[in-house]
């Protein structure tokens, strides 16, 4: 279903997100379905939730190890907009316009503050 969802370009991502947590729940162990579950999330949340299901893979009992890549992308991501965001400038914004950008630089700080906690091992 994510597969149609990419080449074929039909609307199938509910779906193939309910199949890979039905596969979780008949083998819990696995990490694979959280690979694919954060490659569906793409980039919500300024990668906050692919993120999450990266790291759910890796510290399943069986990981996947295209995993640690996808985290690595995501964490070199989050680098750059940081170094992005110190740079922009928020006092000249309506007050709805910087509460977005005050929500942005969270996440995005966040990510990047996760990327410099973790090992650099892989």
């Amino acid at each position: 279903a994510r597969y149609q969802n990419e080449l074929a370009g039909v609307d199938t991502e509910l779906l193939a997100e309910r199949f890979y947590y039905q596969a979780l729940s008949v083998a819990p162990q696995i990490g694979m379905p959280f690979n694919q579950l954060g490659t569906l999330a793409g980039s919500k949340y300024y990668n906050v939730e692919a993120t999450y299901c990266y790291l759910r893979c890796i510290q399943s009992e069986v990981s996947f190890e295209g995993a640690y890549g996808n985290l690595r992308r995501l964490y070199d991501k989050a680098a750059k907009m940081y170094h992005q965001l110190k740079k922009c400038e928020t006092r000249r914004l309506s007050p709805s316009k910087k509460r977005g950008k005050d929500i942005k630089r969270l996440l995005v700080s966040f990510m990047y503050l996760q990327s410099l906690l973790q090992p650099k091992s892989r």
